[in-house]
């Protein structure tokens, strides 16, 4: 997809990832070309969270279990950013939900950060595109 020419062009190899709760879609994007790489997923339940059956037995934390998860994607997206940063990519742009951007951020590899030129606390995964690329460009105006 081409970035309107109203907008700021990016002059650098640069990966956007956006993620939410269950998701991260990595775009790249150079000059004014941008495109989806890649998405990954929040590992899938295995429904293996059944009760034993007995009077003692504690009902499974859904909670704790997705927080683990949510990590899982986070650690499988940081790997591939650190082979992605290989691959001649200069720069990087995080966004994530505000409530989980510390949680992105602190699991990150050094080399991941020292290339992130920003960090947007907004929920963009489930958005198309071309809506993406409107917010960002906004919030780079600002």
């Amino acid at each position: 997809m081409q970035i309107s020419q109203h907008y700021l062009p990016y002059p650098k190899k640069t990966l956007i990832v956006v993620t939410n709760n269950e998701l991260a879609k990595v775009l790249w994007v150079h000059d004014r070309e941008i495109d989806e790489l890649l998405t990954m997923e929040m590992p899938k339940d295995d429904g293996d969270f059944k009760a034993t059956g007995t009077p003692h037995s504690a009902a499974p934390d859904f909670d704790e279990m997705k927080k683990h998860k949510l990590q899982e994607l986070y650690t499988k997206l940081n790997k591939k950013l650190i082979k992605l940063l290989n691959d001649d990519y200069e720069e990087i742009v995080l966004c994530a939900p505000e409530a989980k951007k510390n949680e992105l951020v602190e699991g990150m590899h050094p080399d991941v950060m020292k290339c992130t030129v920003e960090i947007v606390p907004k929920n963009l995964a489930s958005l198309p595109l071309d809506a993406i690329v409107r917010i960002l460009q906004e919030t780079r105006a600002t």
